[in-house]
């Protein structure tokens, strides 16, 4: 299959070996004509296209099912693609999204629950009986800029909300309070690790800590705008424009700098063969002892 044409953007592994892989067709406008291209890598390393959307997904979720993940465009339009011996694509219960006047910017899934959220702070999860709109109306509070970016915790009775203007709201036990965070700058993404959440911003800016109590980490390696965080193994990994970040024994270091073998990065996900990198022209997988470019378009 030709990859040339596209631009990857995001990719989750399947517990199978098999890496679904969100892209877009270079040869349309994605403004005229809104898209996102689902190819699938199997784990013998053929390529082939699975399904394709009339939207351009605001994000897939992060972590599979046996056999598939969910994918939601920026004002709520929802499909799951399964691949129970062959792939299809089923429309799902509308994040309604318009009525509250949200722009939906992420989905995620944590401990099997699929959250979504994203401008006017409202958080999503779906259940049983498809969307529910779980936030309290003290979020849409206050002035300035109000946005949720993403979502990380430890399962849903705790829950970490955050975004614009280094914005947190921490949900335990079912109950939202906001959380006070040593920085007003934009935080993109996060995750768990050992007893602890990392989150990463802009500027590379990224806090560590859980509850009530956070902290800076200095960043004076590669202080970009932090995309995509993932935990691995013993280690910690940041994703920028630039390259990777790990944060291992409590030491911040530059992994891996880009170049001709990876020369773009910006999501990072984890599977069964190790963390993948996905850049707009790179797919890249690093599985415990060193990295392998698996794809590059032109």
């Amino acid at each position: 299959m030709d990859l040339d044409i596209f631009t990857f953007v995001s990719a989750v592994e399947l517990a199978d070996g098999t890496l679904l892989v969100a892209a877009q067709d270079n040869n349309f406008d994605i403004m005229e004509h809104p898209h996102t291209v689902f190819l699938l890598r199997s784990s013998d390393g053929t390529w082939k296209e699975a399904a394709n959307t009339g939207f351009t997904s605001a994000g897939i979720s992060n972590n599979a099912n046996e056999s598939g993940i969910a994918a939601v465009s920026a004002d709520g339009e929802c499909v799951e693609l399964r691949l129970d011996g062959h792939a299809r694509m089923n429309l799902t219960d509308e994040l309604d999204a318009a009525e509250t006047g949200a722009v939906v910017r992420f989905i995620k899934s944590l401990d099997g629950e699929i959250y979504a959220g994203g401008t006017n702070r409202y958080i999503f999860q779906h259940a049983q009986n498809g969307w529910e709109e779980i936030g309290v109306d003290e979020m849409r509070g206050g002035t300035g800029s109000k946005s949720f970016d993403n979502i990380t915790g430890f399962g849903r009775n705790e829950l970490y909300a955050f975004g614009w203007r280094g914005i947190m709201w921490s949900n335990e036990g079912g109950k939202w309070h906001q959380v006070e965070t040593p920085t007003n700058l934009i935080l993109n993404d996060g995750d768990i690790h050992g007893e602890k959440a990392f989150i990463g911003g802009q500027v590379g800016t990224i806090l560590t800590g859980r509850g009530d109590a956070w902290e800076l980490i200095e960043n004076d390696v590669l202080p970009q705008d932090i995309w995509s965080v993932r935990s691995y193994g013993d280690a910690v990994y940041f994703s920028a424009m630039s390259g990777i970040l790990r944060w291992k024994d409590d030491n911040l270091t530059l992994f891996k700098g880009l170049g001709p073998d990876m020369r773009t990065a910006m999501c990072l996900c984890t599977g069964p063969s190790g963390l993948w990198s996905i850049g707009a022209s790179d797919i890249a997988l690093f599985d415990g002892e060193a990295w392998q470019t698996i794809a590059q378009s032109a």
